[in-house]
């Protein structure tokens, strides 16, 4: 019996096609954490309850223990306790411009946070469930950008954009609203520190395919270098230790920054065609357990599976490989989605998500399985795509197979629909088998999905296809 897969290695860049041992499709499975081997991710729960009810697309961890979760429709900022208790700690009123964040930073003592005309700020140690002391409208942005105000702290200093300007604060707590300026008409759309510089993302319409990355020192006057690329805005920075990636434009591409250039890396993949598209907000990133992770949302229509993917690796000896590995509370990738703010606290990932008028911020349970996840191989055989084929069995071979789990195993023949097949435990082998008879294939997927109880799940070595000759 021929093995068609082992080491899963991520979601192909199509059925048809991808780097060996990858997938066509790979949801809520953990490729990473024991190689070769296939696991089952754990779920993501709602944390927040009924308090959260709007999208926080920005969201901080502060050094008191406690995060918070700003609104982006609103002025409100909700507090979560480490033990995870909410509330509604602070509602912003600025005297200009409209209340919701567009930015939030801790620097220096304090929690900073910028509305489209103003910063504000509060000392860390009255930032609790209930905001007291907060100074409101501390400062006045110039530009005043209606979208974005990112932050990123570097060489001492908060830096904040703001349209085409650079705002910063220095320890002393001095605000200047102009440190550095570019071009115009680029806007500043997403900061990260980047070795001792600053790197910067830009973006100038939906209708212009063309914007900039900039490295600055956060000293000089002007900016140290830039590189243009033909993509709708730079969405966001992902970091992976001392690397960069960049996610761009609407169709799901990701770039690697090399210190000078936006090198093209990956695409998630997707059916992106007129408003198929997909967006991936600045606070949507972070890194779990040492593996980059990001936020796909789906606004304009159904471009790529939505949720929480990863782009990484066991170590240096294995490839980065991407794949869907949460889905959100509500149990869906596609439809009116949007991914907001994730933040790590610990070994803790929280996410917070819009479902149509539906919000929450989700947090990762110890304490159960994620109940769909599945796979998909790519089109097998396809050095036989020429001849009608016989499909004889399946098999899953596992690790482990508590009780009250086990495998789906499906077909599809000839792009048609899955036909899940009937299957007996092989103990002999640790092989879930199904065993039948289907003429006529000319091409064929296989689907394994995986049935777990509470928080016990199998563990998938490989998967063998016969085929009768």
């Amino acid at each position: 019996m021929p093995i068609v897969l082992q080491n899963i290695n991520g979601q192909a860049d199509s059925k048809f096609s991808g780097i060996a041992g990858s997938v066509a499709e790979s949801v809520g499975l953990d490729l990473h954490s024991t190689p070769g081997l296939t696991k089952v991710r754990q779920a993501l729960t709602k944390s927040s309850g009924s308090t959260v009810d709007r999208l926080p697309k920005i969201a901080i961890s502060a050094s008191n223990g406690y995060s918070f979760w700003f609104s982006d429709s609103t002025g409100k900022i909700w507090a979560r306790t480490s033990g995870g208790t909410w509330s509604l700690a602070h509602t912003t009123t600025p005297a200009a411009g409209t209340a919701f964040c567009l930015g939030a930073a801790e620097y220096n003592g304090y929690i900073y946070w910028a509305t489209q005309s103003r910063l504000h700020r509060i000392a860390i140690a009255n930032a609790d469930g209930s905001w007291a002391s907060e100074a409101e409208d501390w400062a006045t942005f110039e530009v005043t950008d209606t979208d974005w105000h990112p932050m990123a702290k570097q060489d001492l200093s908060l830096f904040i954009g703001d349209g085409n300007q650079v705002a910063s604060v220095n320890e002393n707590g001095t605000f200047n609203g102009n440190a550095l300026d570019i071009k115009t008409p680029l806007r500043i759309k997403a900061m990260i520190p980047f070795e001792i510089d600053v790197l910067i993302g830009t973006y100038v319409a939906d209708t212009v395919n063309r914007t900039e990355v900039i490295r600055w020192d956060g000293v000089s006057p002007t900016w140290n270098t830039s590189d243009p690329i033909e993509e709708v805005g730079i969405n966001a920075f992902i970091r992976d230790d001392n690397y960069v990636y960049a996610n761009a434009g609407k169709l799901g591409n990701i770039y690697f920054y090399n210190g000078e250039q936006l090198l093209p890396y990956k695409r998630i993949p997707g059916d992106y065609s007129g408003t198929n598209t997909v967006e991936l907000y600045p606070h949507s990133t972070a890194n779990f357990k040492g593996v980059p992770i990001y936020g796909l949302s789906d606004v304009f229509g159904a471009g790529a599976k939505h949720g929480v993917y990863s782009l990484g690796s066991y170590s240096r000896d294995y490839p980065k490989v991407m794949d869907l590995s949460w889905v959100i509370s509500p149990d869906k990738v596609s439809g009116d989605l949007e991914i907001g703010a994730i933040l790590v606290l610990g070994n803790y990932l929280t996410v917070a998500w819009r479902d149509a008028s539906t919000y929450g911020v989700d947090v990762i349970s110890y304490n159960a399985k994620y109940a769909s996840a599945y796979f998909e191989t790519r089109m097998l055989f396809q050095d036989q795509r020429d001849i009608l084929k016989t499909l004889g069995e399946v098999s899953a071979f596992y690790d482990s197979l508590p009780a009250n789990c086990g495998f789906t195993i499906s077909y599809k023949i000839n792009n048609g629909s899955y036909i899940a097949m009937t299957d007996v435990d092989d103990t002999k082998l640790n092989a879930i088998r199904a065993e039948l008879s289907v003429n006529e294939i000319g091409s064929l997927q296989i689907k394994v999905a995986f049935d777990v109880s509470g928080n016990n799940a199998p563990t998938m070595e490989a998967l063998g296809v016969y085929l009768r000759e």
